[in-house]
């Protein structure tokens, strides 16, 4: 087994009323890039705890070959109580290089506006062991079988 430790990035929130000067917030977010029939879309994710499952824009899954008129649907909620048309279906993670592996992800237009993914409980959190401590996402990742 291989630890490895991935900083947190910070990301600057424009002010706002509850926050006139602005904030900046440090995140755990990964350079990722879906993988699928040959096809590759570079992205960030969220490493979210609270996800139950991996899931991107709805607009990532053309770039890799997914279609979404035919992948199954399921209604998703995340911070608000509207839930959302999530597509899913089969594709690779490429997580910078490390490791490469399978997941089943959603896809929905709910991600839109963030722009990036999520990756949850199902798919990432149960296959690999994570911990954080002062800025740093430390991912345990198996060593390849020969």
């Amino acid at each position: 087994m291989a630890v490895h430790p991935l900083p947190y990035s910070d990301f600057v929130i424009p002010a706002s009323a509850a926050f006139p000067n602005g904030r900046v917030a440090s995140r755990p977010f990964l350079r990722i890039a879906l993988v699928n029939a040959g096809l590759r879309l570079s992205c960030y994710a969220l490493v979210d705890s609270g996800a139950d499952y991996c899931a991107f824009p709805r607009s990532f899954m053309q770039p890799v070959g997914l279609d979404a008129l035919t992948s199954p649907i399921d209604q998703t909620t995340g911070v608000s109580t509207a839930s959302v048309p999530t597509h899913f279906a089969n594709v690779s993670i490429d997580l910078q290089g490390l490791v490469e592996f399978p997941v089943y992800a959603g896809f929905t237009v709910g991600l839109e506006q963030m722009g990036l993914g999520l990756l949850g409980q199902v798919g990432f959190f149960d296959r690999f062991n994570i911990s954080f401590s002062k800025k740093v996402c430390y991912i345990e990742i198996p060593d390849p079988h020969p």
